[in-house]
């Protein structure tokens, strides 16, 4: 279901209507400026959810950078994973900087995008498996004025393409733009982008696997119910110092070389894509 949106009458929405919007397979569409109104008083609306109406033709090759582009990859990912109709299915979450690509610091640039040594291949072999794979990325960047959103998308669009030319296909790609001392539930270790892929994309957390470079990556994991493992690529031979600093911190279900690794150690494992 599309709904055509205006930001006064969100405005007047009640906890039943916005429940029934975050509830039901729903996409929305506004306006530019409706949806400028709606970005400043979203009254937590997930703004992932709505395109821009316009009267423009299309092009002739939609840019892939474009956010109305991720928007309807969603969009679509979201209805054929409903229309399955197929219990929910374990996946593999995975952080991008230092796990999927070189880590940069604040990586902004879509031309700074280089995939780490055996990752396509990797990838491959999950996919093959049955595995879903999700990247869930932190980019505080955009909250701390480092550079906008829309750079985000296109380095995740560069992502999305290097990994198609290769035969990989992402399920799904979430990030969060939100600086850490914000109170997001989006920032890792908080779940909630992992809880709105699983509804999006009918996904089972708890026979899920979360993997990254910190140790954040694999609280996040934990925190879902799902696996949770450490890389030693990026920061992860650093972050493998800190395991057991402290009485209740992470303790990753396996600390690997690099993505290649975990690969082949939850492979071994065997519970993904029986479902």
């Amino acid at each position: 279901m599309v709904l055509a949106l205006e930001a006064e009458r969100v405005r007047r929405w009640g906890p039943i209507e916005r429940l029934a919007c975050h509830s039901l397979y729903t996409a929305a569409l506004a306006e530019p400026a409706e949806r400028d109104a709606l970005r400043a008083h979203s009254g937590g609306l997930e703004l992932e959810r709505i395109g821009l109406w316009s009267d423009e033709p299309p092009p002739p090759e939609p840019d892939p950078a474009h956010p109305d582009t991720e928007w309807l990859e969603r969009a679509c990912e979201r209805a054929i994973a409903r229309h399955r109709g197929r219990a929910p299915r374990p996946a593999v979450f995975l952080d991008r900087d230092g796990t999927l690509v070189v880590e940069r610091g604040y990586l902004s640039d879509p031309d700074d995008i280089e995939l780490l040594p055996g990752v396509a291949q990797s990838l491959r072999r999950l996919q093959a498996a049955g595995y879903p794979v999700v990247v869930v990325s932190n980019q505080s960047g955009v909250g701390r004025g480092l550079f906008p959103e829309s750079r985000v998308h296109d380095a995740m669009a560069r992502l999305r393409m290097g990994l198609r030319a290769r035969g990989v296909e992402l399920e799904a790609v979430y990030f969060c733009p939100h600086r850490p001392d914000a109170g997001c539930a989006c920032r890792k270790p908080g779940i909630a982008l992992l809880e709105r892929a699983a509804d999006d994309l009918q996904l089972a957390l708890r026979r899920s696997a979360m993997v990254g470079d910190k140790l954040l990556d694999v609280q996040t994991g934990h925190h879902a119910g799902a696996l949770g493992l450490l890389v030693r690529t990026g920061y992860g031979r650093s972050e493998e110092q800190q395991i057991g600093g402290e009485a209740n911190g992470p303790k990753p279900d396996a600390v690997c070389d690099d993505l290649p690794a975990a690969v082949e150690w939850i492979l071994e494992r065997g519970e993904a894509g029986e479902a």
